[in-house]
């Protein structure tokens, strides 16, 4: 095997294309008080939180003419910084909790679990974690004496990500063609004081089968911006509405995938990978994280950003820049952050499902198109 080259712990050297870490110097990602800011308020008042899944401020503005609605609701619309990574577990979890990720603990799509040192996926939890156990951060209905309704599928109770993001919260099941009616029937039924969330997740879930590039993504986002016409018009008079997204997106294809096992030294050491195809996690037990981000790094070339978790602390990529992560926290973060640039996606054939190399719109790095997102806010 080739001597491994020199290595160095210098501040990491951030380009161009990806924006600052989200809590560099001293920042606070403004998604982070998206939801909980509500608790500040009074608690008579009806309140509607619409997530509007993977509509990244820059896809809005790019189809501007498919969304009639959003357009003119930009006087009351701001762009705002989520977390990383820039996916829908984490930022669910810091919308509802208002924690940063290195509080809360849920480092992306799928996590490592330090107790069995395997990735754990966020929304399902493959039947071995415990909401209250795994995240246990009060969310917005243990905080608050207000009636919390969760417009939803029927399936999503059963959920690791429902278990963390909304205990406490009642779960009023819609079906496929539903929602609107559903959500504003648990608005008026709920009471002057109820809050509602439902989650437009149809953007996100055709961007990843069929791309942005692609006219089914077309028709998804126009008929989110719809059913959220018809929520805004047939809500109650006097609903406060808060409206953001959880990330962007960006396209991909095979061959814009790195093969983390083309490098011997990364093969060698990384036993397991988290994360999202463009913000992967990697564990290498017993081995040098400064060395295997060093290999990875190499590896990589432009096409991504290595680093070991210490520099992704000290950079203020889950949490305040510097503050270190408990042990716990830590044992789920792993050894080694890989940040994709461009349209890049990082894949380990060996150690990953053969359906997340299969998307096509991705997501979880610090590009602006997949970190900026909109909020809106405004009283019916």
């Amino acid at each position: 095997m080739e001597p491994r080259p020199s290595v160095t712990t210098t501040p990491v050297d951030w380009s161009d294309d990806l924006l600052p870490p989200p809590f560099a110097n001293t920042d606070r990602p403004g998604l982070l008080d998206a939801y909980t800011s509500l608790l500040a308020e009074p608690d008579t008042g009806r309140e509607l939180l619409v997530l509007l899944d993977g509509c990244g401020t820059e896809l809005l503005a790019q189809h501007r003419a498919l969304t009639p609605t959003l357009r003119g609701l930009e006087s009351e619309s701001r762009s705002v910084r989520t977390v990383a990574p820039s996916t829908t577990a984490t930022a669910m979890v810091s919308l509802h909790t208002g924690c940063a990720p290195a509080q809360h603990g849920v480092f992306g799509y799928r996590t490592f679990d330090p107790s069995t040192g395997d990735a754990v996926h966020q929304l399902s939890g493959d039947g071995v974690l415990r909401g209250e156990d795994w995240m246990p951060r009060p969310g917005l209905a243990e905080r608050s004496g207000r009636r919390f309704i969760q417009v939803a599928p029927a399936r999503h109770g059963r959920s690791l990500l429902s278990a963390m993001a909304y205990r406490g919260w009642e779960l009023v099941p819609h079906g496929k063609h539903d929602r609107a009616d559903v959500a504003v029937r648990a608005l008026r039924r709920g009471g002057d004081s109820a809050v509602v969330h439902v989650h437009l997740d149809d953007v996100d879930h055709a961007g990843h089968v069929h791309g942005i590039d692609s006219d089914t993504w077309r028709e998804a986002l126009a008929a989110v911006d719809a059913e959220l016409g018809v929520l805004l018009r047939r809500a109650p008079a006097g609903t406060r509405v808060r409206i953001i997204a959880d990330h962007g997106m960006v396209d991909t294809d095979p061959e814009h995938a790195v093969e983390l096992d083309q490098h011997p030294r990364v093969r060698e050491a990384v036993q397991a990978i988290a994360g999202e195809p463009r913000a992967v996690l990697l564990r290498a037990p017993g081995h040098d994280p400064v060395h295997v981000a060093a290999d990875a790094q190499e590896l990589l070339g432009e096409r991504g950003l290595a680093l070991t978790t210490d520099q992704a602390v000290a950079a203020g990529l889950w949490g305040e820049a510097g503050t270190a992560l408990d042990e716990r926290m830590r044992g789920r973060a792993g050894d080694v952050v890989i940040l994709a640039r461009g349209r890049w996606t990082i894949q380990c054939e060996r150690l990953r499902s053969p359906k997340d190399s299969a998307l096509i719109g991705v997501h979880g790095s610090l590009t602006s198109a997949e970190s900026v997102v909109p909020l809106i806010q405004l009283v019916i």
